[in-house]
């Protein structure tokens, strides 16, 4: 018993411990995000040129490729169509043959006419 105590006590200093050095890296995040603030205000309005012209370029880029884009898509789904309709007349083919052997066995013969 007197080992389990031992052991809570090292994690309770362990967590003290990891405290302490958590609220020091805290106070010198906050004190590096409180110099470094204004530069990075500054670089975010720089960057605001940058960025309306990169997102005009990939509108351009966007608008030109869109055309084909639409027809690979379309001509995906028209192939996605007949590989589906496929797909369900390929079970149904051994009854339609059935069906034909039938037929064959059980209609009428052409009457032939002899003079």
């Amino acid at each position: 018993m007197i080992e389990l105590i031992a052991l809570a006590g090292l994690l309770v200093a362990g967590v003290a411990c990891a405290m302490v050095i958590g609220f020091v890296f805290f106070v010198f995040k906050v004190l590096l995000w409180t110099v470094f603030l204004p530069f990075r205000l500054l670089f975010k309005l720089l960057w605001i040129p940058v960025g309306l012209v990169t997102g005009a370029v990939g509108l351009a880029a966007s608008a030109a490729v869109l055309p084909i884009l639409l027809m690979v898509g379309g001509m995906i789904a028209l192939i996605a169509l007949v590989a589906s309709i496929v797909a369900v007349l390929i079970p149904a083919i051994p009854f339609v043959l059935l069906g034909l052997v039938i037929w064959a066995f059980v209609r009428r013969q052409p009457v032939t006419i002899v003079q």
